[in-house]
């Protein structure tokens, strides 16, 4: 029997370790040769992230994971890499459709690296090739990203978290508060570490508002749990990760290495995008997400969590680019701005406290005020809450229906109970910092007089917007929108209000008093409707925002 000594199973794990990075660049210098593929590869072109490098080869895309571990991924062990290629197949799918095509073995024979059965020394995911061009970050970087863009990647996020897995069994710590708070600090810890981004007044207001909030919404967040709005999402749902295919938007590269990054509440999937849309200067389209968003799901309770699911998802993309860019020069390097920094600032951004306001839409149907507040939102980030929408959402955190209703949900007890109903939507956005939009009619004193209560309760400033147009534009526009299409979700399709009900508004409005006269905004809507996406039609409102704030003036 040999005296020598044994290798200890650490040093098993430096000798894997080695191998597979002896491999890995063996592996990188085949597929950078188009003789390696079997089918004509072209020119490659190569992609490297900091856990994984994607090769673009003719039709195809071939994806390696590199033998890394950051603690939130580990990837040295073959296996390891294996089980996740499988996975990323298995998971993109319900987000990118056919995109993901199979997992193929890259063996080593005779010296020589090859996509095929025999010596597998790694795995690699084969999927279709698509137009780099129309990435969101690319069609962003080339002002090409548009309205539509959006909406579709709002239609496609909301009905995935709608139809989306609920957490029933899995990881026991998923979606808790407790598992958040650890992905927080961890995220926030590198950032303060590093000295290129460790300026200690940021990174200190950082902490003491991620504690603080993490605290605070605790028994929130664990409601949430509870009540299943943990599901299995997508989970780095950043620009670099969503594509425009044609008519669709496809969503890929979803979390596969960690059941804990994927079992996330939806707010945390939308808030990555959102994040991601600020911090390249695109706050329109980010506000519109949000606002589509929340019209096809009514999830406003989620709000409460936005703010901080947006800093956390700005400290992984600030915490990632640290990563890419490798460790820094010398422990003495001074703080410089580089790719973390839009993310870092706007996690800052995010931290500062918000004055929010209740807004209420006041106009006979016709009046244009749902066109004109749906445009308003992306103006301001206002959360608007439109009455006819909600009448239509048979249940919370669902779609609404947009097909006329019955009679028997337009007696007066119905509306009253819908009113009440609008009060809770109102008072949940304000208590979550943000300004409420309410779009309803309001034609009546008493439940104007129900807002103001609430304004008053929370100390918000309240204003109305008066919709007028003349009233034979009135007419027109709620026949036109009766012979409308029914089906898509909009603004200017939710009503069920036609000529009839337009005279009988005429007939029995209460007209607004001399105390909401003083916080009423008049607004002429006689215009072609694409002037609302103009601020310089909106400039009283913004005005008299402006001089509430600068006056601390709160509700009448």
């Amino acid at each position: 029997m040999s005296d020598a000594p044994h290798p200890t199973r650490s040093q098993h794990q430096s000798n894997r370790l080695r191998a597979a990075r002896r491999h890995s660049r063996a592996i990188d210098a085949a597929l950078r040769r188009a003789a390696t593929y079997p089918h004509p590869a072209g020119r490659i072109v190569r992609i490297e992230t900091h856990i994984s490098v994607i090769y673009l080869a003719g039709r195809y895309a071939y994806k390696i994971m590199k033998p890394v571990d950051f603690g939130f991924v580990d990837f040295t062990e073959l296996d390891a890499r294996h089980r996740c290629c499988e996975a990323e197949i298995r998971l993109n799918r319900p987000f990118s459709g056919a995109i993901y095509l199979d997992v193929k073995p890259v063996s080593l024979d005779a010296g020589r690296c090859r996509l095929g059965n025999g010596s597998v020394i790694d795995y690699a995911v084969r999927m279709r090739r698509f137009d780099q061009r129309e990435l969101f970050s690319n069609r962003i970087a080339h002002d090409e990203l548009d309205d539509t863009d959006i909406d579709i990647a709002a239609q496609k996020l909301a009905k995935n978290h709608l139809h989306a897995q609920r957490l029933t069994h899995g990881p026991a710590r998923a979606g808790t508060a407790a598992l958040l708070r650890d992905q927080v600090l961890a995220a926030l810890d590198p950032v303060e570490r590093d000295p290129r981004t460790a300026e200690t007044a940021r990174t200190a207001q950082l902490r003491r508002y991620c504690e603080g909030e993490l605290e605070r919404l605790a028994a929130h967040l664990d409601a949430r749990r509870a009540h299943g709005f943990v599901r299995a999402c997508h989970g780095d749902l950043h620009l670099d990760n969503l594509i425009r295919h044609g008519s669709q938007v496809l969503m890929f590269d979803c979390i596969e290495f960690s059941d804990d990054l994927r079992w996330i509440d939806v707010t945390a999937d939308l808030a990555f995008l959102s994040m991601d849309l600020h911090a390249h200067g695109h706050v329109r389209h980010a506000n519109r997400l949000l606002a589509r968003y929340l019209e096809a799901t009514g999830d406003f309770g989620g709000l409460a969590a936005l703010p901080l699911y947006v800093t956390y998802r700005a400290l992984v993309r600030a915490m990632v680019a640290l990563l890419k860019a490798g460790p820094p020069h010398t422990q003495a390097s001074t703080p410089r701005a580089g790719p973390y920094t839009p993310y870092l600032e706007l996690a800052a951004q995010t931290t500062r406290a918000r004055t929010p306001t209740l807004l209420l839409c006041h106009g006979l149907s016709g009046s244009g005020k749902s066109a004109a507040s749906q445009a308003l939102t992306e103006h301001i980030g206002a959360i608007r809450i439109s009455s006819d929408i909600e009448r239509k959402r048979v249940r919370p955190f669902a779609p609404p229906d947009l097909q006329a209703l019955p009679a028997s949900a337009y007696t007066p007890e119905a509306i009253a109970a819908h009113y009440d109903r609008l009060v809770e939507l109102a008072s949940a956005v304000l208590g979550a910092g943000y300004t409420a939009l309410v779009d309803a009619t309001f034609l009546k004193a008493a439940y104007r007089a129900r807002f103001a209560a609430l304004a008053h309760r929370l100390d918000v400033p309240l204003l109305i917007l008066h919709f007028h147009a003349d009233p034979a534009v009135l007419v027109e526009r709620v026949n036109a929108r009766a012979r409308g299409p029914r089906g898509a979700l909009n603004a200017s399709n939710a009503s069920d209000a036609g000529e009839a009900v337009l005279a009988a508004q005429m007939a029995s409005a209460d007209p607004l008093d001399s105390a909401e006269r003083r916080v009423t905004v008049d607004l002429d809507t006689d215009v072609p409707m694409d002037a609302f996406a103009s601020t310089a039609w909106w400039a009283p409102l913004f005005e008299r925002m402006t001089a509430m704030r600068e006056t601390g003036t709160a509700s009448a």
